[in-house]
């Protein structure tokens, strides 16, 4: 990526340009001047892994803005080759440049070497914050992102944040997209909002009704390192090249947590951020167990070990999984198209979450493109705790 020159309306002259290791200190100290310690994305919060992404051009591509040797905007996109897809994160903005569209700049300029001109990627997706300006909202359309859901107190930095899911979709993001996804009824509405944005076409929609579950929990405990050798990640592939993992399927996310049960049946593969407490499964094997009974289990689990926020990626042509989530108290609130490649074909995810905290959706600043997503949200939420009063 060549650099740009960047003139501001008071003459202050700035160059964007890719991040560079030697850069390392100067885009921390930008994040440590707004954030202080609380910024929890790794890539920001672990040197190492600053380190690792302004030295791995495949996987990253790390845009920065600097005036007079200081860097004062930063923005991330992290790749991933095989399915695609990029991923638009750790936007930052020193305080005296704000107002001057530098992160719109800045990814614009990240479009232009991944989503188009032979770029690596087909669809580029965001978790944006709903506390930032409606501005802010309004120069991403431009840019071509487009609201698909709402994730409720999914990020602490202060406190915990509401945050909107976006995805910029290239030329060619759908065109081999599988049709038709299969969708259980409590879905169905989440489904309608995200095809009047993008005109994916009709739904099959499935009622279900689920037995109560007489399975007992299972206990999960953290699995002795020393056990796994080659780490969990390998033994994650193990077990998907084999055929017995579930929730397998989430971008740019590697596991650092698995639990397992005392007889090794079921492992439960997890990214979790500790200074935040939110967690994403990456990897379910199950066993012969009830799948409720083992979600119930994951989710027990990871409250134990302090998360406050649990989400998983589930098929969109299963409505039998999206139903068992359902009844697991993991409630749709994000929709996610022509996500996964796989024999050609582009398929569609959901995103499920539970949150272990109250919902807080004061100081929201909502658009008329993210707000239905939340209404909808809340609809359901409310939905579920009707279900259980009755089934009491």
């Amino acid at each position: 990526m060549e650099s740009q020159e960047l003139t501001l309306d008071d003459g202050r002259k700035l160059v964007i340009r890719m991040g560079r290791l030697e850069d390392l200190d100067r885009i921390r100290k930008l994040y440590t001047d707004i954030y202080g310690n609380a910024y929890t994305i790794p890539e920001i919060a672990d040197p190492a892994k600053t380190s690792k992404a302004l030295t791995s051009p495949c996987n990253y591509l790390w845009i920065v803005c600097e005036h007079e040797e200081r860097i004062v905007g930063s923005v991330i996109f992290a790749v991933d080759p095989y399915h695609h897809l990029g991923e638009a994160f750790g936007g930052a903005i020193a305080s005296d440049f704000r107002g001057c569209k530098l992160i719109y700049s800045m990814m614009k300029r990240g479009h232009s070497c991944l989503l188009y001109k032979d770029g690596p990627c087909t669809l580029i997706y965001a978790m944006v914050r709903t506390f930032v300006s409606t501005n802010f909202h309004k120069h991403l359309k431009e840019l071509g992102y487009i609201d698909l859901g709402i994730f409720p107190n999914v990020r602490k930095v202060r406190y915990y944040e509401t945050h909107s899911f976006k995805i910029c979709p290239g030329p060619d993001a759908f065109k081999n997209r599988r049709p038709l996804p299969r969708i259980f009824s409590q879905v169905q509405t989440m489904y309608r909002l995200v095809d009047k944005q993008l005109k994916l076409g009709p739904a099959i929609t499935r009622s279900l009704q689920l037995p109560p579950s007489t399975e007992p929990l299972i206990h999960l405990n953290p699995a002795d390192p020393s056990d796994y050798p080659n780490g969990i990640e390998a033994e994650r592939e193990k077990l998907r090249q084999a055929g017995k993992l579930r929730f397998g399927f989430f971008p740019l996310l590697e596991p650092n947590v698995m639990l397992i049960n005392e007889d090794k049946t079921v492992r439960a593969f997890f990214n979790f951020q500790e200074l935040d407490g939110h967690a994403t499964m990456v990897g379910l094997e199950t066993g012969t167990h009830d799948m409720v009974c083992l979600l119930e289990s994951v989710a027990s689990a990871c409250e134990r070990m302090q998360a406050k926020y649990l989400e998983v990626l589930a098929s969109a042509y299963d409505p039998m999984i999206q139903a068992q989530l359902w009844k697991a108290s993991f409630l749709p609130c994000a929709w996610f198209p022509a996500a996964r490649l796989d024999n050609g074909q582009r398929l569609d995810y959901m995103f499920a979450s539970r949150s272990f905290v109250p919902l807080n959706f004061k100081g929201l600043k909502l658009t008329e493109d993210n707000k239905p997503y939340l209404l909808e949200f809340f609809k359901l939420y409310n939905a579920r705790l009707w279900e259980e009063l009755v089934d009491a």
